[in-house]
């Protein structure tokens, strides 16, 4: 009885453990499908039955420095479809009343999968949307939503300067893995090289559906994520500067550009021709994109910081600086201009055809000289020219917060080695660089900064549009960091002596016409020959001369003359900006963070599934 007793143990205890194992797992195996895998197995079931909705914040409003709102949202309505429901013959009857590529859309269909919208058209017609709605029946998995389109307000355009927006290509998202399918961002100008800060946040919603896509409600809010408001950027200008700036260059092709020499902050950019932004807010066709792409004005290229040019005449400074600072010449030391000079077997013309007669370093800079400049190259070389070229920041881009900024061309004696050959070359060649022709290749932009260091003595800032952002969630505006360089190496008494000399340009020299009444300049006048036409006229200019505020320069395309056509441009632009300063401040508005509240009834569902390079010649005018 004991023996049985024992076994009997033995055998229960074996049940015990064996019935404790295999509970053990299918508790492991709960504990792995509940816990551990939660995430997979939840996220597989409410693929079946509950779509995912990214809700896009409001994209962040461009500003001018007042807080006048430039670039604003308004809502647009878009088509998209249910890859796990739509059939083949209701995508076949959308894509044609959509007048859409078919295989363009398969092509997107195939980037995603399961019930996430994929959006196939953009900013549909009210009446086609009208259309669908009301035979939803009959279009099965396919949805229309609301989503944000960039909007102007009146009198708004600089296209160069805000860019567009535009649904994220599979480059772009091998540059930022962060991007999703369909989601849109910034594809050029300021909406691109802020994109971080006015896309906000993204948030989620789940929603409950039927087989067919149609929604059953939301499910459970606890999933549910909400966007976060993108911030605001305001720039450093007033834009009543810049639609006055544009107005100068109407009917124009070139650029202005205007700097606050004092911490480098944009007051006008204009490129010219351009397009009215509005063109690229929505959809557009492709009459019109073709119309833009092969319009000889080229109105989507920024001249400002892309086209590259010859400086003409307004780059003897730099020759001027640096045959100061290498001590091959005084100001006092004297060149007889005939109207001509020999090279070789070659006659150079001086743009005076009658010659300027005996000039010295100051009658050169006023009168703008070339029989002079060509004879100073020649004694500081190639080697010293483009150390102080490069000095002065020619040759590399300015870093201005815009993509696609050229850096111009310093050409070397490499470059010259490579382009001709060794010994192929000519001083010919460094007669032209030594007056802003030839090889030499610069932006407007960067010449607007050159006359910023020169107003400055050796201190720049860099160029750029951005005063601040203001982010909502935290409330508070971040600015942008405004640090000081400097040219070094180049003394206060050299700079003296270039300034007097372009003080006396504005004073009956060669850019007198670009001189405001009442105000102390400094300006230099360039013309850049040009082979394919009339010349390129060129004026840089800062004022006041003794507490310089303001840099601007000009380009004309074909404009001839620069102290005759860009310098009353650069004039004009300077008298209204004086006279802004003379007009009182108006009536104290209400706190800009009090207008900048979010507008959540805003938050829409949004599904997330070359340079024109200008071949100069050897001679130069005013």
């Amino acid at each position: 009885m004991r023996e049985f007793f024992g076994n009997f143990m033995i055998k229960k205890n074996i049940l015990v453990v064996l019935v404790i194992f295999f509970f053990s797992i299918l508790w492991l195996g709960f504990f792995n499908l509940q816990i551990v895998k939660q995430d997979t197995y939840l996220q597989k079931s409410l693929n079946n039955s509950v779509r995912k909705e990214t809700l896009l914040p409001v994209r962040g409003l461009i500003r001018d420095r007042t807080g006048r709102i430039l670039v604003d949202n308004t809502a647009a309505y878009a088509v998209a479809v249910i890859p796990k429901v739509v059939k083949t013959a209701v995508l076949d009857s959308v894509t044609s009343f959509l007048n859409l590529d078919k295989k363009r859309v398969l092509k997107k269909i195939k980037r995603n999968s399961g019930f996430r919208p994929v959006t196939i058209a953009r900013d549909v017609d009210r009446k086609k949307l009208i259309y669908l709605e009301e035979n939803r029946l009959h279009f099965p998995g396919v949805i229309t939503l609301l989503e944000p389109k960039r909007f102007y307000r009146d009198s708004v355009y600089s296209p160069h300067l805000f860019g567009a927006i535009g649904e994220v290509s599979v480059e772009d998202q091998k540059r930022n893995p962060s991007y999703e399918n369909g989601e849109l961002i910034g594809k050029s100008a300021l909406e691109k090289e802020y994109d971080a800060e006015l896309r906000g946040a993204a948030g989620v919603v789940y929603k409950m559906v039927d087989a067919s896509g149609r929604e059953l409600g939301r499910f459970d809010n606890e999933f549910n994520v909400a966007p976060q408001h993108g911030s605001d950027i305001f720039l450093t200008m007033d834009y009543n500067m810049q639609a006055f700036a544009e107005s100068l260059m109407t009917d124009k092709r070139g650029a202005l550009v205007a700097l606050d020499v004092r911490t480098g902050g944009v007051l006008a950019m204009v490129s010219k021709p351009d397009y009215d932004p509005r063109l690229l807010a929505g959809k557009i066709d492709a009459a019109t994109w073709n119309k833009l792409l092969n319009d000889e004005g080229h109105p989507l290229y920024s001249r400002a910081i892309q086209s590259v040019y010859p400086p003409g005449s307004t780059y003897k400074i730099v020759t001027a600086l640096a045959a100061l600072q290498e001590k091959i010449i005084t100001p006092e030391w004297q060149v007889y201009c005939p109207g001509y000079f020999k090279l070789g077997r070659r006659t150079i013309r001086c743009w005076n055809a009658g010659g300027h007669g005996d000039v010295d370093l100051y009658g050169a800079i006023k009168g703008s000289c070339n029989v002079y400049f060509y004879k100073l190259g020649l004694k500081i070389g190639l080697d010293i020219w483009e150390k102080y070229s490069k000095l002065f920041a020619f040759g590399i881009k300015t870093g201005i917060d815009l993509p696609n900024e050229s850096a111009g061309l310093v050409p070397s004696t490499q470059y010259f080695n490579r382009r001709y050959g060794k010994n192929g070359w000519t001083k010919g060649n460094l007669a032209n660089l030594a007056i802003g022709q030839g090889e030499l290749l610069v932006t407007p932009l960067q010449m607007a900064q050159f006359a910023m260091i020169l107003a400055n003595r050796g201190t720049y800032y860099r160029p750029h549009l951005l005063d601040h952002t203001y982010n909502f969630a935290e409330k508070e505006n971040s600015f942008y960091p405004v640090e000081p360089h400097y040219v070094r190496g180049i003394s206060n008494e050299n700079y003296d002596v270039v300034l007097e000399g372009m003080r006396r340009v504005m004073n009956g020299g060669t850019g007198w016409r670009g001189k405001v009444p009442g105000v102390e300049m400094a300006g230099k006048t360039g013309t850049a020959q040009n082979p394919h036409g009339e010349s390129h006229a060129w004026f840089i200019t800062f004022a006041p001369f003794d507490l310089p505020e303001v840099a601007v320069a000009v380009i004309i395309e074909n404009g001839g003359g620069g102290g005759a056509n860009a310098a009353p441009v650069a004039r004009k632009f300077l008298e209204k900006y004086f006279y802004n300063r003379l007009i009182p401040p108006a009536a104290p508005k209400k706190k800009i963070e009090e207008e900048l509240a979010p507008i959540d009834s805003l938050i829409l569902p949004l599904h997330i599934p070359g340079p024109m390079l200008m071949i100069p010649s050897l001679e130069d005018s005013l």
